[in-house]
Protein backbone atom coordinates (compact mmCIF):
# COMPACT_ATOMS: atom_id res chain seq x y z
CA UNK A 1 0.00 0.00 0.00
CA UNK A 2 1.74 3.33 -1.07
CA UNK A 3 -1.40 6.17 0.05
CA UNK A 4 -3.46 6.51 3.10
CA UNK A 5 -5.77 9.22 1.80
CA UNK A 6 -6.72 10.54 5.38
CA UNK A 7 -9.83 13.15 5.08
CA UNK A 8 -10.68 14.82 8.49
CA UNK A 9 -14.57 15.63 8.65
CA UNK A 10 -17.17 17.20 10.77
CA UNK A 11 -20.95 17.63 9.18
CA UNK A 12 -19.23 18.10 6.28
CA UNK A 13 -22.37 16.53 3.99
CA UNK A 14 -22.54 19.44 1.96
CA UNK A 15 -19.05 18.44 0.17
CA UNK A 16 -17.05 15.54 1.71
CA UNK A 17 -19.03 13.61 -1.18
CA UNK A 18 -17.33 15.45 -3.94
CA UNK A 19 -14.20 15.35 -2.08
CA UNK A 20 -13.98 11.08 -2.00
CA UNK A 21 -15.26 10.97 -5.94
CA UNK A 22 -12.28 12.89 -6.92
CA UNK A 23 -9.74 10.13 -4.74
CA UNK A 24 -11.43 7.42 -5.59
CA UNK A 25 -11.12 8.45 -9.45
CA UNK A 26 -7.13 9.01 -9.39
CA UNK A 27 -5.09 7.70 -12.49
CA UNK A 28 -2.94 5.80 -9.60
CA UNK A 29 -3.72 2.13 -9.40
CA UNK A 30 -6.62 2.05 -6.73
CA UNK A 31 -5.50 -0.95 -5.37
CA UNK A 32 -2.32 1.21 -3.97
CA UNK A 33 -4.07 3.70 -2.39
CA UNK A 34 -6.43 3.58 0.81
CA UNK A 35 -9.48 5.92 1.21
CA UNK A 36 -9.77 6.71 5.34
CA UNK A 37 -12.21 9.31 6.96
CA UNK A 38 -11.88 10.44 10.07
CA UNK A 39 -14.96 11.77 11.51
CA UNK A 40 -15.66 13.67 14.41
CA UNK A 41 -18.47 12.76 15.64
CA UNK A 42 -21.15 14.28 12.80
CA UNK A 43 -24.88 14.55 13.04
CA UNK A 44 -25.42 14.96 9.85
CA UNK A 45 -25.18 12.77 6.59
CA UNK A 46 -21.24 12.77 6.45
CA UNK A 47 -20.67 9.43 7.85
CA UNK A 48 -23.18 8.20 5.72
CA UNK A 49 -21.83 9.36 2.61
CA UNK A 50 -18.39 8.39 3.67
CA UNK A 51 -19.57 4.85 3.47
CA UNK A 52 -19.95 5.04 0.37
CA UNK A 53 -16.64 5.87 -0.89
CA UNK A 54 -14.20 5.27 2.19
CA UNK A 55 -12.13 2.03 3.08
CA UNK A 56 -12.29 2.70 6.67
CA UNK A 57 -14.61 5.44 8.39
CA UNK A 58 -13.67 5.99 12.21
CA UNK A 59 -15.65 8.31 14.25
CA UNK A 60 -14.43 9.70 16.94
CA UNK A 61 -16.11 11.92 19.94
CA UNK A 62 -13.29 14.07 20.29
CA UNK A 63 -12.98 17.13 17.63
CA UNK A 64 -10.19 19.26 16.22
CA UNK A 65 -9.15 19.46 13.01
CA UNK A 66 -5.52 17.83 14.26
CA UNK A 67 -7.29 15.35 15.87
CA UNK A 68 -9.26 14.21 13.29
CA UNK A 69 -5.75 13.82 11.45
CA UNK A 70 -3.96 11.50 13.46
CA UNK A 71 -6.47 9.53 14.75
CA UNK A 72 -6.94 8.70 10.53
CA UNK A 73 -3.58 7.91 10.66
CA UNK A 74 -3.68 5.65 13.48
CA UNK A 75 -5.62 3.04 10.92
CA UNK A 76 -2.92 3.75 8.03
CA UNK A 77 -1.22 1.72 6.34
CA UNK A 78 0.20 3.45 4.04
CA UNK A 79 3.97 4.22 3.11
CA UNK A 80 2.63 7.73 2.55
CA UNK A 81 0.37 9.96 4.17
CA UNK A 82 -1.94 12.28 2.51
CA UNK A 83 -4.35 14.25 4.12
CA UNK A 84 -7.23 16.29 2.15
CA UNK A 85 -9.90 18.63 3.75
CA UNK A 86 -13.22 17.30 3.31
CA UNK A 87 -14.11 20.32 1.30
CA UNK A 88 -11.38 19.73 -0.84
CA UNK A 89 -11.03 17.68 -4.76
CA UNK A 90 -8.25 16.61 -5.56
CA UNK A 91 -7.26 15.87 -9.65
CA UNK A 92 -7.17 12.68 -11.04
CA UNK A 93 -3.46 13.00 -11.16
CA UNK A 94 -2.77 14.28 -7.98
CA UNK A 95 -1.53 11.10 -6.19
CA UNK A 96 0.75 10.06 -9.59
CA UNK A 97 1.92 13.77 -9.45
CA UNK A 98 3.02 13.57 -5.83
CA UNK A 99 4.32 10.35 -5.61
CA UNK A 100 7.36 11.16 -7.89
CA UNK A 101 8.38 14.00 -5.49
CA UNK A 102 7.72 11.58 -1.87
CA UNK A 103 10.31 9.18 -3.53
CA UNK A 104 12.63 11.12 -4.09
CA UNK A 105 13.20 12.09 -0.91
CA UNK A 106 11.12 14.84 -0.16
CA UNK A 107 9.62 14.63 3.53
CA UNK A 108 6.65 16.97 3.18
CA UNK A 109 4.66 18.23 0.35
CA UNK A 110 1.71 20.19 -0.26
CA UNK A 111 0.42 21.75 -3.73
CA UNK A 112 -1.14 24.95 -4.63
CA UNK A 113 -5.22 25.49 -5.22
CA UNK A 114 -7.55 27.02 -7.08
CA UNK A 115 -10.97 28.11 -5.32
CA UNK A 116 -14.14 26.56 -6.65
CA UNK A 117 -16.55 28.79 -8.45
CA UNK A 118 -14.34 31.77 -7.97
CA UNK A 119 -14.93 35.44 -9.39
CA UNK A 120 -12.37 37.96 -10.76
CA UNK A 121 -11.24 39.44 -6.80
CA UNK A 122 -11.28 35.94 -5.10
CA UNK A 123 -9.35 34.60 -8.51
CA UNK A 124 -6.46 37.27 -7.28
CA UNK A 125 -6.64 36.84 -3.59
CA UNK A 126 -6.31 33.12 -5.04
CA UNK A 127 -3.04 34.21 -7.28
CA UNK A 128 -1.65 36.18 -4.48
CA UNK A 129 -1.72 33.38 -1.92
CA UNK A 130 -0.15 30.74 -4.17
CA UNK A 131 2.43 33.03 -5.39
CA UNK A 132 3.83 33.91 -2.23
CA UNK A 133 3.27 30.41 -0.65
CA UNK A 134 5.44 29.31 -3.44
CA UNK A 135 7.70 32.03 -3.06
CA UNK A 136 7.72 31.20 0.92
CA UNK A 137 8.92 28.20 -0.16
CA UNK A 138 11.62 28.47 -2.05
CA UNK A 139 13.01 30.74 0.96
CA UNK A 140 12.66 28.54 3.52
CA UNK A 141 10.97 25.38 2.79
CA UNK A 142 8.13 25.31 5.14
CA UNK A 143 4.98 26.74 3.21
CA UNK A 144 2.87 23.76 3.64
CA UNK A 145 -1.15 23.65 4.27
CA UNK A 146 -3.00 21.57 5.66
CA UNK A 147 -5.80 21.51 3.01
CA UNK A 148 -3.72 18.93 0.71
CA UNK A 149 -0.30 18.12 2.73
CA UNK A 150 1.70 14.36 1.94
CA UNK A 151 4.20 12.93 4.22
CA UNK A 152 6.15 9.22 4.13
CA UNK A 153 4.17 7.90 7.35
CA UNK A 154 7.90 7.40 9.34
CA UNK A 155 8.45 11.17 9.11
CA UNK A 156 4.71 11.73 10.14
CA UNK A 157 5.69 9.60 13.82
CA UNK A 158 8.62 10.67 13.96
CA UNK A 159 7.73 14.29 14.84
CA UNK A 160 4.62 13.44 16.28
CA UNK A 161 2.00 14.21 14.19
CA UNK A 162 -0.36 17.37 14.73
CA UNK A 163 -0.17 19.17 17.85
CA UNK A 164 -2.88 21.09 19.01
CA UNK A 165 -2.21 24.47 17.59
CA UNK A 166 -4.64 26.70 15.84
CA UNK A 167 -2.26 27.27 13.03
CA UNK A 168 -1.56 23.25 12.90
CA UNK A 169 -0.36 22.92 8.99
CA UNK A 170 2.30 25.44 9.79
CA UNK A 171 3.58 24.29 13.18
CA UNK A 172 3.75 20.85 11.64
CA UNK A 173 5.51 22.18 8.49
CA UNK A 174 8.65 23.78 10.57
CA UNK A 175 8.61 19.83 12.05
CA UNK A 176 9.04 18.71 9.20
CA UNK A 177 11.40 21.20 7.63
CA UNK A 178 14.16 19.84 10.50
CA UNK A 179 14.24 15.97 8.99
CA UNK A 180 14.46 16.99 5.40
CA UNK A 181 13.41 19.20 2.29
CA UNK A 182 9.40 20.31 1.64
CA UNK A 183 8.29 21.54 -1.25
CA UNK A 184 5.48 23.88 -2.48
CA UNK A 185 3.90 22.35 -5.73
CA UNK A 186 2.90 25.51 -7.78
CA UNK A 187 1.13 23.21 -10.28
CA UNK A 188 -2.42 23.31 -9.05
CA UNK A 189 -3.64 19.92 -8.09
CA UNK A 190 -6.31 20.48 -5.54
CA UNK A 191 -9.97 22.34 -5.95
CA UNK A 192 -10.99 24.21 -2.33
CA UNK A 193 -14.43 26.04 -1.00
CA UNK A 194 -13.78 29.79 -0.79
CA UNK A 195 -16.38 29.66 2.17
CA UNK A 196 -13.94 31.04 4.71
CA UNK A 197 -12.65 33.63 2.20
CA UNK A 198 -16.37 34.49 1.62
CA UNK A 199 -17.25 34.34 5.21
CA UNK A 200 -14.38 37.08 5.99
CA UNK A 201 -13.44 38.87 3.32
CA UNK A 202 -9.68 39.25 1.91
CA UNK A 203 -9.19 42.04 4.81
CA UNK A 204 -10.84 39.61 7.44
CA UNK A 205 -9.06 36.03 6.65
CA UNK A 206 -5.75 37.96 6.72
CA UNK A 207 -6.30 39.27 9.80
CA UNK A 208 -7.58 35.87 10.75
CA UNK A 209 -4.20 34.14 10.03
CA UNK A 210 -1.90 36.36 11.07
CA UNK A 211 -3.81 36.64 14.31
CA UNK A 212 -3.43 33.26 14.75
CA UNK A 213 0.05 32.69 13.75
CA UNK A 214 0.84 35.44 15.84
CA UNK A 215 -0.99 33.66 19.21
CA UNK A 216 0.75 30.12 17.67
CA UNK A 217 3.81 31.67 17.90
CA UNK A 218 3.86 33.07 21.34
CA UNK A 219 4.81 36.39 19.88
CA UNK A 220 2.16 38.48 21.78
CA UNK A 221 3.45 39.36 25.51
CA UNK A 222 2.14 42.63 25.60
CA UNK A 223 -1.41 42.09 27.11
CA UNK A 224 -2.52 45.59 25.93
CA UNK A 225 -1.95 44.74 22.88
CA UNK A 226 -3.68 40.96 23.30
CA UNK A 227 -6.87 42.32 24.10
CA UNK A 228 -7.91 43.66 20.76
CA UNK A 229 -6.77 40.13 18.97
CA UNK A 230 -10.27 38.87 17.52
CA UNK A 231 -8.92 35.70 16.43
CA UNK A 232 -6.66 33.43 19.28
CA UNK A 233 -7.66 29.76 18.19
CA UNK A 234 -9.12 28.16 15.39
CA UNK A 235 -12.54 29.17 14.37
CA UNK A 236 -14.71 26.57 12.75
CA UNK A 237 -16.34 27.92 9.60
CA UNK A 238 -20.01 26.51 8.79
CA UNK A 239 -22.27 29.86 9.96
CA UNK A 240 -23.16 31.39 6.59
CA UNK A 241 -24.07 34.80 8.30
CA UNK A 242 -19.97 34.66 9.80
CA UNK A 243 -19.07 37.57 7.26
CA UNK A 244 -21.42 39.73 8.98
CA UNK A 245 -20.95 39.02 12.26
CA UNK A 246 -17.36 39.39 11.73
CA UNK A 247 -17.79 43.01 10.13
CA UNK A 248 -19.89 43.68 12.88
CA UNK A 249 -17.08 42.70 15.40
CA UNK A 250 -14.52 44.19 13.61
CA UNK A 251 -16.03 47.60 13.61
CA UNK A 252 -16.68 47.64 17.53
CA UNK A 253 -12.87 46.12 18.13
CA UNK A 254 -12.04 49.87 15.96
CA UNK A 255 -14.35 51.97 17.77
CA UNK A 256 -13.51 50.65 21.18
CA UNK A 257 -9.26 50.94 20.46
CA UNK A 258 -10.12 54.23 19.15
CA UNK A 259 -12.10 55.66 22.13
CA UNK A 260 -9.16 54.28 24.03
CA UNK A 261 -6.54 56.71 21.99
CA UNK A 262 -8.87 59.57 22.21
CA UNK A 263 -9.01 58.97 26.64
CA UNK A 264 -5.14 58.33 26.58
CA UNK A 265 -4.50 61.70 24.41
CA UNK A 266 -6.91 64.17 26.61
CA UNK A 267 -5.36 62.59 29.76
Amino acid sequence: MEFSVIVPALNEESYIGACLESISEQTFPRNGYEIIVSDGGSNDNTVKIAGKYADKVIVSEKRGIWWGRNQGAEFAKGKYLVFIDADTRIKEDYLETVHRYLESGVVGLTTAFELDGADIKTKFYEYISNCYLGLNSKIDNISLIGINLCVPRDVFYKVGGFKNYALEDAFFSRELRKEGRTYFLIQRKVVTSPRRLEAYGAIGLCRYYFELGMMDSGRISNLYISKYLKYKKYVPIRNPDQRAIDSLENFKALSKFLSDIQRYVYK
